[in-house]
């Protein structure tokens, strides 16, 4: 047996080493983590830095505005005093500005990088490949940034940042910055210090403590010890939960308060061992189950948070896309109420250039070609109106059958190798809109079938009643109630699943220079709105595509 002076060295040594190893653990953990965060944090400063100038950058890059750019990154230089030089190379690798005169139209410079050039630190990629943003770990040279003395020393480890420039889907080239990691290393120096301060005093405290508790109750404790130092660890699990469950833990007299605390906590660890062995024992047979079904619950919870992801993505992009269509509409209307002034002056000049002139004088047919030119221009015109959303002027009840009717007659004048298949439904229900839009509706949906198919082939149209419950047009627009639809189906070889969300796009087309102005499907998209209806599109390669236009209906009865 120990004498209570030995055991006291023992028990401080031990509990020395304990609250140090303890204390060194936390800090070390404490300081992994705060460098971690702090880093990510950093990083994450320098990308949304990086990501904000991106446009810009390639906007200005792309007109070859130098002074603008160098006046932006120098501004950006000035606000920011943990970045310590920048340079921005082209496609070709060279230097196109720089904070250092002396690099621009320099091949591209290399860093001395610290990690793996093939592992940054920290990447983002979420515009493809040509929008990758990179940082690095690189060390600091001065005869890159000759100008910022104080901000960082020769060899000094500091961020790296790469970042593509891409604008309109064209890659510009690459902006590169230097950041300095000072700050962050300021921060984790003292918040060492201070950990290693503080952990210093509680192991002063606690020591001092342990000391005064061993030198009154040493002798209780040892009698304490003596009761349970006849359980033998190097038994099986078993043996020794049957040992431990033995130990007499009984009050005698004479035994301080302290011992007694000591004992029911003892036996109070006993039992919570003896119960949490009972429990593993019970819970060992279905540990693959319980391990299975936890797999499966984290499973459906990454596929919950992928699918909410995607969601939002779709709705940020249909977002995008309502601006955009709205702004260019607003400017289309704009232009189109102007170019209706000029046709219709000169329409009026041509009438009277042709009632002046003798008959069979030349000028009467030139004459005739302007007015035939005005009325094709003014055709442009009405399509603007209508995806501007300002040409719905005569609304009336009306219905699609005679509409289709009427549209089918003239294509069918016109494109006689067309096959068509009508399918209108019986009692149509009536709908509140403009003729002449309605009909600009049809044609248009017509010609673009046909167009689909410069060969022969078959064009079916449809129309029904539907009565709608919450039907999903979007991610963020669903629609109920009664609607009358129209579709057009073709037996073209389909619209590439690229482009296809941009077929409602203004002025956009897949033909040739002069062949088409890529407002036939957007002017569609525009009135049909301005009804308060919706327009839908569905397309597969080698089968053909669908259009279907929903209108809401009248409660006036039917035709």
């Amino acid at each position: 047996m120990l004498t209570p002076r030995t055991l006291q060295a023992k028990l401080l040594i031990s509990v020395f080493l304990i609250v140090t190893l303890t204390i060194s653990s936390m800090t070390a953990l404490v300081i992994f983590i705060e460098k971690k965060q702090s880093q990510e944090t950093e990083m994450e400063r320098i990308f949304y830095k990086a990501d904000a100038m991106r446009t810009r950058l390639g906007h200005l890059m792309y007109g070859k505005n130098w002074r603008y750019l160098m006046m932006t990154l120098s501004n950006a230089k000035a606000a920011d005093p943990s970045l310590l030089y920048f340079a921005v190379t082209g496609v070709d690798g060279r230097v196109l500005i720089a904070d250092d005169p002396a690099l621009v139209g320099q091949p591209r410079f290399d860093l001395t990088l610290v990690d793996d050039p093939e592992h940054p630190l920290y990447s983002k990629d979420e515009t493809g490949k040509k929008g990758l943003f990179r940082i690095f770990l690189s060390q600091y040279r001065s005869d890159i940034e000759p100008g910022a003395p104080g901000y960082a020393n020769q060899g000094e480890v500091i961020f790296e940042a790469v970042y593509n420039i891409v604008y309109l889907g064209n890659p510009m080239g690459q902006f590169r910055a230097g950041f300095t990691r000072s700050k962050m290393n300021r921060h984790l120096l003292f918040l060492t210090a201070g950990m290693l301060g503080t952990g210093l005093l509680v192991l002063l405290a606690v020591l001092t403590i342990i000391y005064l508790v061993i030198r009154r109750h040493m002798i209780p404790v040892d009698s304490f010890i003596r009761h349970i130092s006849g359980l033998d660890l190097s038994r099986d699990g078993n043996s020794f939960r049957q040992s431990l469950g033995d130990v007499h833990l009984g009050e005698r007299s004479g035994e301080t308060l302290d011992v007694r605390q000591l004992k029911q906590a003892f036996r109070h660890l006993r039992d919570q061992f003896i119960s949490a062995w009972d429990q593993l024992e019970n819970h060992r047979d279905n540990l693959e189950q319980m391990v299975d079904e936890r797999t499966l619950a984290l499973n459906r919870s990454n596929d919950q948070l992928s699918r909410q992801i995607r969601e939002r993505k779709e709705i940020e992009s249909r977002i995008l896309t309502v601006q955009k269509l709205e702004a260019i509409g607003t400017l289309a209307g704009g232009v189109a109420h102007e170019f209706n002034n000029v046709f219709m002056a000169i329409s009026g000049y041509a009438t009277l250039i042709q009632k002046r002139s003798e008959p069979g004088h030349p000028n009467i047919e030139k004459a005739e070609k302007i007015r035939r030119l005005v009325e094709t221009g003014a055709r442009s015109v009405q399509q603007l109106l209508g995806f501007a959303r300002s040409g719905k002027f005569d609304p009336g009840p009306m219905n699609l059958n005679e509409i289709l009717r009427v549209s089918l007659v003239i294509l069918g004048s016109s494109r006689k190798e067309m096959k068509i298949r009508t399918d209108y439904a019986k009692n149509l229900w009536t709908v509140q809109a403009d003729r002449s839009q309605m009909e600009q509706v049809a044609m248009n949906l017509l010609l673009n079938a046909a167009e689909a198919m410069p060969a022969k082939g078959t064009i079916c149209v449809r129309t029904r009643n539907l009565e709608l419950s919450d039907f999903q047009v979007s991610l963020d627009k669903q629609v109920s109630g009664r609607f009358v639809m129209l579709s057009v189906q073709d037996e073209g070889p389909g619209i590439d699943p690229d482009i296809l969300p941009r077929i409602f796009d203004p002025f956009f087309t897949t033909k040739a220079m002069g062949k088409g102005s890529g407002m036939g499907l957007a002017s569609v998209f525009g009135i049909v709105e301005n009804h308060g209806g919706f327009t839908t599109a569905e397309s597969k390669k080698d089968w053909g595509s669908i259009f279907c236009i929903y209108l809401p209906i009248l409660d006036e009865g039917t035709f």
